[in-house]
């Protein structure tokens, strides 16, 4: 993580003014006091050393809905936080592997299939299309309509229906917990399946009767067989402890050490979730799972998922909410606005239909304005989220291809094919608002290479996401480079352009000849709009390779 890397962010940014008015390198492409370790960038956050069982967390609908619609805002509005950056990165300003997050599409390959099983993989989906199951109990009061089952193999699950329009509120949980968990969260493992009722069995000690099953499963939809459509969720592994608190931290858990409205990993979820339409944000959507080290062992870990996803891709705003996804539930200036005006004020919302497909929600692109989003109700990891935040849920939402959403909306199992075609062309179109609104705010270079140092120089590439992505135009777009020792002293300047496909190269660039040959490289990008964006590159050298390697990236 990048306190782990770096000098004290405070000091860095009283050297950062100071550098600016000694050494005069704040024009052009400015250069600050940061200055990173000679290490390698981490990848693997150690957080998962063995803990004595935490106490679970009990929040009440009630607590969460005052602290959600009153402290939060209100604490974070009186306290008037500055700029904070995510304090869950490494030196590339990327997230490492964690308890919260797993790197996978564009860390590694991540093919069509994999994505349409999901991460329980697919040997076990085709188990349970053919498994018996037996109800061990209802689920508990006050949550929808379901059972705690057990199946043939002994392992358990949640299984839900659709309450409201068929294929709705299923279909909506397996698509976002496909491209969530592709993505790199934790999340259940969930599949939809087709039950005959005979497939369904009463435990003795279940207190329930074949006539309480049906009275819950007369409202979900049945193919034409007659088989009912359930969601079966998984029961994650270990303890559960609650959901995690939208801020601070857990102070049973030593592993637990930065406040969780400063972890990237949750204040990128706003980029991700209004893609998906998902504004059912809260504690009760998370949770925290204690993983002991073995067997029966008294210590262990906290592994933190995200889940229940039924109320995404607009399924919310078929339950008569309007706002949904354009305001939450109360806002206090909405409220202003509507009182000033007499009630005459005209919202974005107005007019939004449901197309009449099955199993589709109120979910559409022509109104979809990621900058605009909201959850139902304030999230406190949202109110810090900034553009370093969206820019890094924008490269991953960018790497997914048609085949791979067309692969997440098939695991949702939808019976008509123009669900199936409209879902796909939507998500596409806001995947295209969403990455285009990431990208927008700071410097898209990225994947920074060294090539190997000859005669005191080196040669650097890189590639403009925007331009591979095709937001912008390689011809329309140019650089401009500075090359700057530890000191600060500039050693070169030198213009670039991109490539088609967005790769940067320029040989021959000045190596510094200090603190392990130190140097910096700031990009100045200007586009086809007139806008400038600013990226510096810090590289070192690798003692025992000898060549150059990049240790830290610097957006501004």
């Amino acid at each position: 993580m990048r306190a782990l890397e770096l000098h004290r962010r405070g000091v860095l940014l009283a050297c950062a003014l100071l550098a600016c008015a000694l050494i005069g390198a704040c024009a052009g492409a400015p250069i600050s006091g940061l200055r990173f370790h000679n290490r390698a960038p981490i990848e693997d956050v150690s957080d998962a050393r063995p803990v004595p069982l935490p106490g679970e967390r009990e929040q009440g609908e009630r607590a969460w809905q005052i602290d959600a619609l009153l402290h939060v805002p209100l604490d974070h509005a009186l306290s008037i936080p500055g700029p904070q950056h995510a304090l869950d990165v490494n030196a590339l300003d990327e997230v490492p592997r964690s308890s919260w997050f797993e790197p996978r599409i564009g860390a590694r390959a991540v093919g069509v299939e994999e994505i349409a099983c999901g991460p329980a993989g697919c040997q076990r989906n085709r188990e349970l299309a053919s498994a018996r199951f037996t109800i061990k109990a209802a689920k508990a009061a006050g949550t929808a309509p379901g059972f705690l089952v057990k199946s043939d193999a002994g392992i358990r699950y949640l299984l839900k229906i659709d309450t409201s329009a068929p294929e709705a509120e299923t279909g909506a949980d397996i698509v976002v917990q496909r491209l969530l968990w592709a993505a790199g969260y934790h999340v259940p493992n969930n599949e939809v399946v087709y039950l005959e009722r005979d497939r369904l069995a009463i435990d003795p000690e279940a207190e329930l009767s074949d006539a309480d099953v049906d009275r819950v499963l007369a409202p979900a939809p049945r193919d034409d067989r007659g088989r009912v459509r359930v969601l079966l969720s998984e029961f994650l592994p270990g303890k559960p402890i609650g959901g995690f608190p939208m801020s601070g931290v857990r102070s049973d858990d030593p592993n637990d050490r930065i406040p969780h409205e400063h972890r990237r990993s949750l204040r990128a979820l706003e980029l991700f979730f209004a893609w998906l339409g998902q504004t059912d944000v809260k504690e009760a959507n998370t949770l925290d799972m204690w993983v002991p080290a073995e067997k029966d062992s008294d210590v262990g870990y906290v592994r933190h998922h995200q889940l229940d996803f039924g109320k995404a891709l607009g399924t919310w705003g078929l339950h008569g909410r309007q706002r949904d996804a354009f305001a939450p539930h109360f806002d206090y200036a909405d409220a202003t606005s509507s009182l000033l005006s007499f009630g005459l004020a005209r919202w974005p919302w107005e007019g939004l239909r449901a197309p009449n497909v099955r199993g589709v929600g109120r979910f559409e692109a022509s109104r979809f304005d990621p900058a605009r989003y909201s959850p139902a109700n304030p999230y406190a990891p949202f109110l810090y989220t900034d553009r370093f935040d969206r820019y890094w849920a924008a490269k991953i939402i960018a790497r997914f291809s048609p085949a791979q959403l067309e692969a997440a909306i098939g695991a949702g199992h939808y019976t008509d094919p123009a669900a199936r075609a409209y879902l796909l062309t939507t998500l596409i179109e806001r995947q295209r608002k969403a990455v285009a609104y990431g990208f927008s705010e700071v410097s898209t270079l990225d994947h920074f290479e060294p090539g190997a140092p000859t005669d005191a120089h080196f040669a650097l590439c890189a590639r403009d996401l925007a331009v591979a992505t095709k937001f912008a135009r390689a011809e329309h777009t140019r650089y401009v480079l500075r090359v700057y020792d530890w000191a600060g002293e500039l050693l070169a300047t030198a213009e670039a352009r991109a490539a088609a496909d967005g790769k940067v190269c320029v040989p021959r660039l000045p190596i510094g000849s200090s603190r392990d040959r130190y140097t910096m490289v700031a990009y100045e990008t200007a586009s086809e709009r007139g806008e400038r964006t600013y990226i510096v590159a810090h590289l070192a050298e690798d003692r025992r390779s000898g060549g150059m390697r990049v240790i830290g990236v610097e957006r501004r």
